[in-house]
């Protein structure tokens, strides 16, 4: 392949040009070989000073697609050696000016010395970006210039200070947030393995976790009900670790933890390069002086070399935030020191190697999601995902990663090992519960989330038993009889659910929200689909796809992992966005499809699109018609019987059963009333109707098409309001299936013969409704 100033000749003529031009640089050597390099120096003139930086700049044959390197030099070189140099490979270049390098600022500065200055951020245009030479000139120009005033960089890319050690460890510590505190000089800090396994030692762990440091003189910190569930238990919480430190000390001698020491220095750290930089820098120049300050707190630590010692240094940094810079210090396994060597000669033969760090915050953990996802509010969101299976262990381990602050985690079945081919979980999670399993993956995600799993069947138990207190629900059953209980119990209690489920071998998928009283529910479209309204989006089976097999009464149908992960990312982003919206949107049933579907142009036409629409509650669901104000009619000479009894006892209490019909539209007709019968008993506080009579009276009106609707009764005095006996009676009747009614009508009648009527559905709290007035049959 040809070297990329031969395919692009203009643009090895501009930067030429420009090298040569700029007023802030003063080039000594230019070549074009191997590579492309100008060597020169950057010119700082600030308060009538002028600053002088040698410099080079490096095209790599990625040009322009990628920026050139540019590094800071000790010395300014010669043309000759810019001539020679340009004859080398790229890497053979970036080796000898690494040799003359010269570390302004080593946050922006890679350990070879070169500068990362400048980003290449084309997301959000077609085509690469790039930057002419004039651009970085000014870029480094701009940078040098902060540096000398003092005053805040320009925004770009910190490189970490492990980057420039000689020595870097192949551990990585993961902080969290209590060692982000100004509190303190000194103390102690504990780590343990990320992944918690039986092991004789730590030394080849590859990824720690900060579970909290100790401030030596600091007092213990409040219970704030932090919970570490990677540390031992008896010290899980901050507060654990400060007041019974000695079992910190005994979980390290059994391997569950690492024991560092950490000091607050002034300054931010050099490239410590070895163990005697290491006690000059604590020493502020003092080697003595530092061996002074350490050797109390780290004399057994060194004298015991079965494990890796851990030294923190905390400072301020630029932006004036808590940093750390951690090493590793430990023993050359090859080294041979006699038998109770003082601490100096056992200190000094220890190597040194710096751990690369990452914030392991809450806040930090999720900026990846920022602009898409407000962890503020998502934190505080809360949903039950029922149906642990394909769709929804993808869709759980997204809601994770997003941030969602609880997760209920709702199946009965085991994983087996074929599920492995469309399921989150690995053969390693084999018999478990498919919620244990999913639980176990969604918190290696994501520590941050407040997981549970539950096992249990929700065709079993009351639905209030599985969902989370607040927040929503997702369904991905998949199947008819558990979805539609699923939601009736779930209108019944005001609880918003998902519905998600693949077709036709996961060609398409039905997503659909449910809102109580504001969207269709699971029962309105099988209403919708029955009388093929036209906003209902019909996908007809593939009759290509048998079953492919049938586990205890459930169906399995073929359909990709591929498919199935598309279907859950997007039911995980319609969830995403309605945790997020103030207000829901008005659109709840998503189509989502990748081949055409009868009477549908927007199918047709592209693939992998997304239909939507907006169904209200189905004006004959009677799910959601009970979630509304109850209508109630009453024939006119029904009332005038029931008023005229209640004046003719009035001064006593007296009563009767209501009979009528129950409309599609969940209204009540209450069209005749039994009178109390004639072993009924009447007194001033107590009512008790003829059992005999009125179970005759009703058995007649069935006949007559007419089933029980209420109760009618009197009270002794003007007062025509239910009383609590009223109310623990007519919830009893709503929930006793011999009345066959989940509404009951109560009719009560003042002495003078003032009526009012309440109606009272089960587990909702009853409602006064006005009378309307059928007309008398002729």
């Amino acid at each position: 392949m040809s070297k990329w100033f031969e395919r692009h000749p203009f643009i090895l003529h501009r930067e030429i040009h420009q090298l040569s031009s700029h007023g802030d640089y003063r080039q000594v050597g230019i070549a074009c070989n191997q590579v492309l390099l100008s060597a020169g120096t950057l010119l700082l003139r600030l308060n009538g000073k002028a600053s002088r930086y040698p410099a080079a700049f490096l095209y790599p044959d990625s040009t322009p697609f990628a920026l050139p390197t540019v590094f800071l030099l000790e010395r300014e070189l010669t043309e000759q050696e810019v001539t020679r140099l340009a004859a080398s490979s790229f890497a053979t270049i970036t080796a000898s000016l690494s040799k003359i390098k010269r570390l302004v600022y080593q946050r922006h500065q890679n350990s070879n010395g070169s500068l990362c200055l400048l980003e290449q951020d084309n997301v959000e245009q077609l085509g690469a970006e790039t930057f002419e030479a004039h651009s970085i000139i000014n870029r480094v120009v701009q940078w040098l210039k902060a540096l000398e005033l003092g005053t805040p960089l320009p925004e770009s890319k910190e490189v970490e200070l492990y980057a420039h050690f000689p020595g870097k460890a192949a551990m990585r510590i993961l902080l969290t947030e209590t060692y982000f505190t100004t509190v303190g000089q000194q103390g102690r800090m504990y780590f343990t393995p990320l992944l918690q396994e039986p092991r004789k030692t730590l030394v080849h762990e590859r990824l720690f976790i900060g579970a909290g440091i100790l401030v030596d003189g600091a007092p213990m910190p409040p219970d704030d009900g932090t919970f570490w569930h990677f540390m031992p238990d008896s010290i899980n919480s901050p507060n654990l670790l400060y007041r019974y430190p000695a079992r910190a000390q005994q979980a390290t001698k059994q391997l569950k933890l690492l024991e560092g020491y950490w000091w607050q220095v002034v300054e931010e750290p050099p490239v410590i390069r070895d163990t005697g930089h290491l006690l000059a820098f604590l020493g502020e120049g003092d080697a003595d002086q530092g061996l002074t300050r350490i050797s109390s707190e780290l004399k057994a630590a060194v004298a015991d070399s079965r494990q890796p010692l851990l030294v923190g240094l905390r400072f301020t940094n630029r932006k004036g935030s808590p940093e750390w810079l951690v090493l590793k210090l430990e023993m050359p396994e090859m080294l041979q020191l006699p038998k109770g060597a003082p601490f100096r000669q056992r200190w000094v033969a220890l190597s040194i190697e710096a751990c690369p760090i990452e914030a392991f915050t809450a806040r930090e953990y999720h900026t990846r999601n920022a602009g898409r996802v407000a962890y503020d509010v998502i934190s505080q969101q809360a949903v039950t995902v029922i149906g642990c299976g394909a769709l929804g262990s993808e869709v759980a381990d997204c809601l994770g990663k997003a941030g969602v602050g609880s997760l209920q985690l709702v199946d009965n079945q085991l994983l087996h090992p074929h599920n492995s081919m469309r399921h989150l979980a690995s053969y390693a999670f084999v018999e478990l519960p498919k919620a244990t399993a999913v639980w176990n993956l969604v918190k290696l995600h994501n520590f941050f989330v407040k997981a549970t799993p539950v096992i249990g069947n929700v065709l079993n138990d009351p639905l209030s038993k599985y969902l989370l207190p607040t927040g929503i629900g997702i369904c991905t059953i998949a199947d008819d009889n558990a979805e539609e209980f699923v939601n009736e119990q779930a209108v019944n209690l005001d609880r918003t659910i998902f519905y998600a489920r693949a077709l036709r071998g996961g060609k398409m998928a039905r997503i659909f929200r449910v809102i109580p009283g504001q969207d269709a529910c699971f029962h309105c479209l099988t209403l919708y689909k029955r009388e093929q309204h036209p906003d209902f989006i019909s996908v007809p089976e593939d009759e290509r796809l048998p079953t492919i097999r049938n586990e205890c009464n459930n169906p399995i149908r073929p359909a990709s992992a591929a498919d199935l992960k598309l279907i859950s990312s997007l039911t995980s982003r319609l969830i995403l966005d309605h945790l997020q919206a103030p207000n829901p949107g008005p659109v709840n049933h998503w189509i989502w499809a990748t081949e055409p579907l009868p009477g549908r142009p927007a199918t047709q036409a592209l693939p992998f699109v997304l239909e939507t629409c907006q169904l209200p509650p189905h004006e004959y669901c009677s799910y959601c018609n009970a979630l509304k104000p109850t209508a109630v009619a009453i024939q006119a000479a029904t009332y005038s019987f029931v008023q005229e009894e209640t004046i003719r006892r009035a001064g006593t209490e007296t009563g009767g059963i209501l009979t009528g019909q129950l409309q599609p539209d969940g209204s009540i007709q209450v069209l005749n009333a039994s009178g109390p019968g004639p072993a009924a008993v009447h007194s001033t506080t107590l009512f008790k109707r003829d059992v005999a009579y009125c179970q005759q009276f009703l058995a007649d009106e069935e006949k007559a098409g007419r089933v029980y609707v209420g109760e009618w009764h009197s009270h002794p005095n003007e007062n025509n309001n239910p009383s609590q006996t009223d109310l623990t009676s007519l919830a009893a009747i709503a929930y006793q299936l011999n009345y066959h009614t989940s509404k009951p009508v109560m009719l009560i009648f003042s002495r003078s013969g003032r009526g009012r009527c309440t109606v009272h559905p089960v587990g909702a709290p009853h409602c006064l409704v006005d009378l309307t007035f059928l007309s008398d049959p002729v």
